[in-house]
């Protein structure tokens, strides 16, 4: 075998190595509105949310919503699914000062689910309900 040859085999092999062992492209974000009800300020406002892929059935979110005219953006995790079953995760506001919970489930392509912030004591407290459409 000549050496052209032979650097040229190797040169292909080292190529398709390289292809085969590149990691798989991210996942793309999914993005999703509905609105929410602040049960304790009787308030309501549309909502929309981003989830970003982290793991198989794990995600970070962001939520973006005004509330009493200002825009806001909680961020935090979420597990389960976004089609089908039951979702949940834990968001805080910007300055990291408060945290909510939130749990619900897909059904037919919607999320129906409430939402509770957690007190400095890790005490929970009610605060309303969320939908999303993705």
């Amino acid at each position: 075998m000549r050496p052209t040859l032979t650097r040229l085999s190797f040169a292909v092999l080292a190529a398709a190595l390289l292809l085969t062992a590149a990691p798989a492209p991210a996942e793309d974000s999914t993005t999703m509105e509905g609105s929410f009800v602040w049960s304790q300020r009787d308030h309501s406002d549309k909502l929309k949310a981003v989830f970003e892929p982290t793991g198989e059935g794990t995600w970070d979110v962001s939520f973006y919503f005004t509330f009493r005219g200002e825009p806001h953006t909680y961020t935090g995790t979420a597990e389960g699914s976004l089609t089908e079953g039951a979702l949940k995760g834990t968001v805080q506001n910007e300055d990291k000062k408060r945290t909510w919970n939130f749990e619900g489930e897909f059904q037919d392509g919607e999320f129906n689910g409430t939402h509770e912030e957690i007190g400095r004591n890790g005490e929970s407290y009610d605060t309303g309900t969320l939908t999303l459409q993705g």
